[in-house]
């Protein structure tokens, strides 16, 4: 994709706003880094976007922007995040009031690492900034760090991530009390947990996580550590030095989302990924009653035609000989069967392993696979792959409904956020489903049909929300709320 953002396009019939409209006595609380304060993903008590809204309805203003998975970050009426296009990685720039490009900075990069082409991208991770410092990572040559100008501060150069199956980098850095954090699990010796002084970049610790080669999750500051899921288990470190404080148990072997720590204190998780708990993958020789047409013993790319493993193939195929083959299936599933599907509630205050001690509760139901739980109030929401919504009382685990339809189907990597009393729910098709947070069944306010590929988590600032899709981003608002 050619990328242009010359001019911003405007949306609802060429109307213009100035930038005095979006101005406040006081600035709007920011949303930092990835899924906002925390990565929570809940907005300031004020903010106020809007219900509904498609190309031309709320539609504040529409631009394009290059290819990439992370999602918007903003702070001081600047919104950040990352494309790549043309073989090129970039950090952009955009005015929050009318869309403008203020500036665009290419990340040096002697190759590109793999990724997944339907979903997986090398520009994923969303940038973290504290107001002074814009820091980008990316998966492919490390990190780096400008200043609100786009002038570059520092940088800290790593070798291509060694990802276990090539679907590509997810994990976002985060910016806390002066330091940048930093998980990169891989199969590669540049792998951990690392701390970097946040105005030289600066290494100040890394902790080894050999056990672990597999997390897309953003780590999570709760209970006076650094949270962090992986295949199988949690585990949180200590902010100043990097030591293990705690962990637990019984988490899916394919682990993509991040924990949220909740309003109660308590921190919450949830994953999900095939194979695992009680949805199991089935057995080579099933898959060949099922695709091996010519009866050959092996299932070709050509017999998964019609199949969702076909997407996956790249990943399970060790030789590259487009072939899906016994000794390639049999080990994946295997290690697979070792997870559990898992929604958990943690109370603070552990050490060591607290998976008997302080989880208050845990269930299965409705565990999502990409798209993160949302903690807020006395709620626990997730969305599923399919388009299903489930709800639990936060305190207790109760069940206030499990696997509703929200109709809008679809793959959920985009995580929900909430604002307002409301929860925004996006769809990899490009629907954003808006949904009464307080109801104890699934009520339904609005369906938002944008029409693109959706997998970046929406942001919300102030009466704005700032949606990312596969070649735009767009910022709707109440215009009847406008001056």
């Amino acid at each position: 994709m050619i990328f242009s953002m010359r001019t911003a396009i405007r949306c609802a019939g060429g109307l213009f706003f100035s930038s005095a409209l979006l101005l406040h006595a006081e600035p709007p609380a920011p949303w930092p880094q990835f899924r906002g304060p925390n990565a929570t993903g809940i907005a300031a008590p004020d903010a106020r976007p809007p219900v509904e809204f498609d190309s031309q309805k709320n539609c504040l203003w529409k631009v394009e922007v290059p290819p990439g998975g992370s999602s918007p970050v903003i702070w001081g009426g600047r919104v950040f995040l990352t494309g790549f296009a043309s073989g090129k990685l970039e950090t952009l720039c955009i005015q929050c009031s009318d869309g403008t490009l203020l500036w665009k900075r290419e990340a040096k990069a002697e190759a590109i690492e793999p990724f997944f082409d339907k979903f997986g991208t090398p520009a994923g991770p969303s940038c973290a900034t504290d107001g002074e410092h814009v820091v980008t990572y990316f998966g492919s040559c490390g990190l780096v760090c400008h200043d609100f100008e786009g002038k570059e501060l520092w940088s800290v150069p790593m070798p291509v991530i060694r990802s276990a199956d090539g679907f590509g980098t997810g994990n976002s850095p985060v910016i806390f009390e002066g330091l940048v954090y930093l998980l990169r699990d891989e199969q590669g010796d540049a792998g951990g947990l690392y701390a970097f002084n946040v105005k030289t970049g600066k290494e100040v610790w890394h902790t080894s996580r050999k056990e672990f080669q597999v997390s897309y999750c953003t780590p999570v500051v709760w209970d006076g550590a650094l949270v962090c899921i992986g295949e199988l288990r949690a585990k949180a470190y200590d902010l100043k030095t990097g030591r293990e404080r705690w962990w637990a148990r019984g988490l899916s072997a394919y682990p993509c989302t991040t924990a949220a720590a909740g309003p109660d204190g308590n921190l919450y998780i949830a994953t999900w990924s095939s194979g695992s708990g009680n949805e199991p993958n089935p057995e080579y020789d099933e898959l060949l009653v099922r695709h091996d047409g010519d009866k050959s013993g092996d299932i070709s790319l050509v017999e998964l035609a019609d199949s969702p493993l076909r997407d996956f193939l790249g990943i399970m195929d060790d030789n590259q000989n487009n072939v899906l083959e016994r000794w390639e299936w049999d080990p994946i599933q295997s290690y697979m069967r070792t997870g559990k599907n898992a929604v958990l509630c943690i109370k603070p205050g552990g050490l060591g392993d607290v998976t008997d001690s302080h989880v208050v509760w845990q269930n299965e139901r409705g565990a999502s696979y990409v798209s993160s739980p949302l903690a807020y109030e006395d709620r626990l929401f997730l969305a599923k792959d399919g388009g299903f919504a489930t709800c639990y009382e936060a305190h207790s685990g109760k069940l206030l409904y499990e696997k509703q339809r929200l109709g809008a189907e679809g793959d959920y990597y985009a995580s929900p956020v909430f604002a307002a009393g409301k929860i925004y729910a996006a769809s990899s098709r490009g629907t954003v489903v808006v949904l009464d947070a307080a109801a104890d069944k699934l009520t339904v306010l609005a369906r938002n049909v944008l029409g693109e590929l959706l997998l970046a988590t929406p942001a919300i600032v102030g009466n704005a929300i700032y949606v990312r899709t596969g070649s735009h981003l767009r910022a709707f608002t109440d215009k009847t709320s406008l001056p």
